[in-house]
């Protein structure tokens, strides 16, 4: 670990000693704010995490670089120590350059012209790529960036490519059965049932407005607090996804919006698919139960119970609440284990902030206050309560039917140049929440956890 991931988890621990010390007189110090300040500081360390395992690579010219199934080719850094861009990364100078170029085609007379300097690099760097570097080649530094920072979508694994939309994913083979052998005999043969997981994309997109006034050297000074912006947003646009999609388009039942008309264009709104929270709230509510006061070990282990034989490895299941409910509830429990005593070992990279009977506890900002049952209320006041996602990592996949895409276009009305991000995702789990499917227990919840 680095220093700077030290200090964040020490100050990581000294919030969460402040809230256990008041354990007993909360109304001493302020909840929300302390909430708050702990998130900022996962937020913190969850990038500070993503750039260590980034730069554990040498970022040389040609090589590939990132996690298993987004590994893109590394453009390297500018060498040539006469240009005014040495030692700057080169997909950034690029992605700069490739930007005003685009930029002077929409509008000849609005984007600055380009200095020798960047055409000799574009000329020598990019031949034959032309202007679709700016999609391809900044997309795919970000599509890594968004599951070295996921805390939700990176516990299941490499995600599916998918073929089609929707894409019928195999889950399973049923039982198969086994049989003694007798020298020269056949056995008996057999047909076992597969199951499968339905996947349907549904599109996340987000807009990045541009002044007319464009140069070069601007575009390339704005572009790390950008792209650290959009890793950030983009790995909790996922993680919200995953968590929270619910296909309910009516005034009432839909698990973000339980008593409005979710808008049309909200993130939730899938095309078909249901994420986690939908799953026990909605497709087995016998999943879970609104324990209606505060958490103790009890609740927690009727949560694990639930889960029936996928409760009982605790290296493949994972418990995703908010930090409001990590720092009043799960801190109170006895038997939580907190990241400072074990970080270097922690085997998730990103949210974990501690473990309960060796449960990863992931903390995520997607994970919503709720009503009593779980479900967002229009009413901000009645969402005043926790819950707990208890998911086995095996059970679900994530599909993209898109990988980030980026285009850029104009709009003379704001006398703004327009760059949009797009990627089209797709949550499912083994049982697409068919409740009378084999491995149905797979996933559980725990709601209405009070804080008072």
């Amino acid at each position: 670990m680095t220093d700077k991931q030290d200090e964040l988890i020490q100050s990581i621990q000294e919030l969460t000693t402040v809230v256990k010390e008041h354990k007993e007189d909360r109304t001493t110090i302020d909840i929300d704010k302390l909430a708050e300040e702990l998130s900022g500081k996962v937020d913190a360390l969850v990038q500070e995490k993503a750039d260590a395992q980034k730069d554990k690579t040498p970022v040389r010219k040609g090589d590939w670089v990132g996690p298993d199934g987004f590994k893109a080719e590394a453009q390297g850094y500018v060498e040539d120590r006469a240009n005014k861009f040495y030692g700057r990364k080169l997909s950034d100078v690029l992605f700069a350059g490739q930007f005003i170029k685009r930029a002077r085609e929409l509008d000849p007379k609005g984007a600055k012209p380009l200095s020798d300097d960047m055409t000799k690099l574009l000329d020598a760097t990019t031949a034959g790529a032309g202007d679709e570097y700016v999609p391809t080649e900044l997309a795919a530094t970000l599509w890594e960036d968004f599951f070295l920072m996921s805390r939700v979508v990176g516990l299941f694994g490499t995600p599916i490519a998918m073929p089609s939309d929707p894409f019928d994913f195999p889950v399973g083979w049923g039982s198969i059965t086994w049989r003694k052998g007798t020298v020269g005999e056949a056995t008996d043969a057999q047909n076992p049932a597969t199951a499968k997981s339905t996947m349907t994309a549904t599109e996340n997109i987000a807009e990045v407005n541009w002044a007319y006034d464009l140069d070069e050297d601007a575009v390339i000074a704005v572009l790390p607090t950008l792209t650290q912006e959009l890793r950030r947003s983009g790995a909790e646009a996922m993680d919200a996804f995953a968590l929270n999609a619910d296909a309910t388009a009516t005034a009432t039942g839909n698990i973000n919006l339980d008593d409005a008309t979710p808008p049309t264009d909200s993130y939730y709104l899938s095309n078909g698919q249901d994420g986690i929270r939908h799953y026990y709230l909605v497709d087995r509510t016998g999943q879970s139960t609104d324990v209606d006061s505060t958490l103790d070990d009890a609740e927690w282990r009727a949560g694990i119970a639930r889960m029936g034989k996928y409760g009982v490895d605790p290296g493949r299941i994972a418990a995703i609440t908010n930090v409001k409910t990590y720092l009043i509830s799960l801190l109170s429990l006895t038997n939580v284990r907190t990241l400072d005593k074990y970080g270097p070992q922690a085997t998730i990279l990103t949210g974990e902030l501690a473990r309960m009977d060796g449960i990863p506890i992931v903390v995520s900002a997607s994970m919503p206050l709720a009503e009593d049952d779980g479900k967002v209320s229009a009413t901000a006041a009645s969402n005043d309560e926790g819950q707990i996602a208890l998911v086995h990592r095996d059970m679900w996949k994530v599909g993209f039917k898109r990988n980030l895409l980026i285009e850029v276009d104009r709009d003379i009305r704001k006398r703004l140049y327009i760059m949009v991000l797009s990627f089209r995702e797709a949550i499912a789990c083994q049982d697409n929440g068919d409740s009378t499917a084999r491995g149905k227990d797979h996933t559980a919840g725990i709601h209405g956890i009070n804080y008072s």
